[in-house]
């Protein structure tokens, strides 16, 4: 059973190895991280945890310790699987837990929030399902029309240290009156794009393949883990249309 050239050996478990981290990395690319969120919210990251544990570590270990005929190879074989069962355990729990579940608008932005950062709010994950289907789920934080009250609960965000977008008990749908606020907020943002030399390059690029006018897209900044930029979302379903690799965090 363990009679196979140490090479050979190495290449079965790198195969083997590999099956399980494209399936894995589909999941990433195209379920828990789809653009843009793989480039700015950790699926990258995420890939490189897996790939790591499943392309170097495990079949490295393998190389190293197998000799055919060796006593004890069989022990030594269970606990590199086991060490690499671990190790992919552990960056497909992280991976998956911070996959962004929800895309949070508050104040004049949208901001990717993570399964993880829900579930420390004691906020039920599948509550999500009231507000859309398609994960990330677009969810508004309603503020009160009140001005004061509207202070008290951002000085509540700044004393606590908990951003807004986590104020769970604000959340509630997309409807025709905060749509009316993304459009508003999209018209003054595409202005200030316009009038910017980058802006304007990367609207001229974007327009190339999406030859409806403007008014057919909703501008919006764009606050991620790792990046930020302006994403460009349907005005109808508010599904993902592209993104701007601009900076408009002063504007």
């Amino acid at each position: 059973m363990f009679k196979i050239p140490r090479v050979n050996a190495f290449l079965v478990h790198l195969s083997i190895s590999f099956i399980i981290f494209l399936i894995l990395a589909y999941l990433i690319v195209f379920h828990w991280y789809p653009l843009p969120y793989f480039n700015t919210d950790g699926g990258w990251r995420g890939i490189r945890i897996i790939a790591g544990v499943e392309l170097v570590l495990g079949p490295l270990l393998t190389l190293i310790v197998y000799k055919p005929g060796k006593p004890g190879l069989k022990l030594d074989l269970t606990m590199i699987g086991l060490v690499q069962a671990v190790a992919l355990t552990w960056g497909v729990w992280v991976t998956y837990t911070e996959r962004p579940v929800a895309l949070v608008y508050a104040l004049d932005y949208f901001t990717p929030v993570a399964a993880k950062s829900l579930s420390n709010m004691e906020f039920p994950l599948e509550s999500l399902s009231m507000y859309g289907e398609k994960a990330p789920v677009p969810v508004y934080v309603d503020l009160p029309k009140d001005i004061e009250q509207q202070q008290q609960i951002l000085a509540q965000a700044i004393g606590s240290g908990t951003p807004l977008f986590l104020f769970t008990d604000l959340y509630t749908e997309f409807n025709t009156e905060n749509l009316k606020i993304l459009r508003q907020r999209s018209g003054k943002l595409f202005k200030y794009l316009e009038s910017d030399k980058r802006g304007k390059r990367l609207l001229n690029r974007f327009f190339q393949t999406h030859p409806e006018l403007y008014n057919h897209y909703l501008f919006i900044p764009l606050h991620s883990r790792y990046k930020r930029q302006v994403i460009v979302l349907d005005p109808t379903n508010l599904g993902y249309k592209g993104s701007l690799n601009i900076n408009v965090t002063e504007f």
